[in-house]
């Protein structure tokens, strides 16, 4: 007796013996179309059509392969949601996750390694892969989670990762020419926490920079990272001041202005001072700031573009040994709250 060949459940097989290619090529077809020739995968749709078959919901990886399997959701991890820079850095990677019809879980590790370690240790099962901005995570944490799933770093270049970082050495080299040529002498950097990356690179690169200028320069730490710490900052500011000041970021800068303000002294009639971010906000304030652009939404972007285009063809390895990380450029956006150096330093 015959047997109805649409009675049973059209498989893998019948489409690949149909269409003349083993089994394994109607599979990459389907769930790694790039791995197929066009012709080729259009062949073994149009059989597949013909015979009745229908995948499963189809996966950018073999559904076979639990490890591996996609679950169209990929995490970013930054260090301060309430920093403007992050905003915008997510809205961009957002936008890219959206065009590929991916999902986004955004987290906040609140400037705190051990934070950080732990919720990527509780969401790790549930993403595809996770960037990772401005991590406060050590290098071996991070590698860990580099072996298990792919990861995209931005603004901290950890070896074996790919990572996305803006050159702040030429920005920075800017702004102490900048003041050099407004008569400033001396600067005092607002620094940031310790387990910044991007703080050490700002530290070194100012160091660097004021020694080709023969300027001066110290620093005090900010008690945080944020409008809050800047304005913390004037006491110990007033013991050793400077003429110029360079924070953090832009959120540390303008709270030490406020806290000049607050003690009657004048920006930049009596001090300088210069951000680093270019957020919108340091356009909003009086004065204006001066500050260091950098590219925080095409860091977000290209991150995004790259975790993604990993998803989409499943490396067997998610990192290499050597990489070199992607050097976006930075630049003075030169505003009113810099101006020539005062002849006499505070004393209020």
């Amino acid at each position: 007796m015959a047997t109805n060949q649409h009675s049973q459940e059209t498989t893998i097989r019948d489409v690949a013996k149909a269409a003349g290619v083993a089994p394994s090529t109607v599979s990459r077809a389907f769930s790694r179309p790039g791995r197929v020739k066009v012709e080729t995968a259009q062949h073994i749709f149009d059989i597949a059509d013909a015979l009745g078959y229908r995948t499963k919901r189809i996966h950018s990886c073999p559904p076979a392969e639990e490890s591996k399997r996609f679950n169209n959701l990929i995490a970013i991890v930054v260090a301060d949601l309430a920093n403007p820079v992050f905003a915008g850095m997510v809205k961009s990677v957002l936008h890219e996750c959206s065009d590929k019809q991916l999902g986004l879980l955004v987290l906040d590790s609140e400037e705190n390694g051990p934070l950080e370690r732990d919720i990527l240790r509780q969401t790790s099962n549930h993403v595809d892969g996770v960037i990772l901005a401005s991590s406060r995570l050590a290098d071996s944490s991070a590698r860990k989670i580099a072996e298990i799933k792919p990861v995209i770093t931005i603004n901290r270049p950890i070896r074996g990762i790919q990572s996305i970082v803006a050159d702040i050495h030429i920005g920075l080299l800017e702004v102490v020419n900048h003041l050099h040529a407004l008569g400033h002498t001396g600067i005092t950097y607002l620094a940031g926490p310790d387990a910044s990356w991007q703080n050490g690179m700002r530290w070194r690169s100012l160091t660097i920079a004021c020694k080709q200028y023969r300027m001066k320069l110290h620093r005090i730490t900010c008690p945080s990272p944020n409008y809050s710490g800047g304005y913390r900052c004037f006491e110990a500011f007033r013991q050793n001041p400077t003429t110029a000041v360079v924070g953090y970021n832009d959120l540390v800068s303008i709270g030490f202005i406020a806290a000049l303000k607050s003690k009657k002294i004048n920006v930049p009639g009596e001090v300088s001072v210069v951000g680093i971010d270019n957020t919108s906000i340091s356009t909003l304030t009086t004065p204006a700031l001066t500050t260091i652009d950098m590219p925080h939404r095409m860091a977000g972007k290209m991150a995004a573009q790259k975790l993604i285009a990993t998803l989409l063809h499943c490396p067997v390895k998610t990192s290499k040994p050597n990489m070199k990380p992607v050097m976006l450029p930075t630049h003075i956006i030169k505003r009113t709250s810099t101006g020539q150096a005062s002849k006499a330093l505070i004393s209020k």
